[in-house]
């Protein structure tokens, strides 16, 4: 055992802003990208989702009760 071991640590400082930033800043395009094209094929499953039939009825009550919109000439 070492004889530094027996002394109390001092607690860590918070890293400063600079110290933080691990990685390069070419590297965070590339995370963004990945996230971008996660987020973009999770939407996209989701938009191909059918519709729920209680979706469409609520859709089919709203058209039935609301006047028709007048066109824009």
């Amino acid at each position: 055992m070492a004889e530094n071991d027996n002394k109390p640590r001092k607690p860590n400082k918070p890293a400063k802003k600079s110290e933080n930033m691990h990685y390069s800043a070419a590297a965070r395009p590339q995370v963004s990208d990945v996230i971008g094209r996660r987020l973009k094929t999770y939407y996209d499953e989701l938009a191909a989702q059918p519709i729920p039939d209680r979706f469409l009825e609520l859709l089919a009550k709203l058209e039935s009760t609301s006047p028709p919109k007048k066109k824009a000439d």
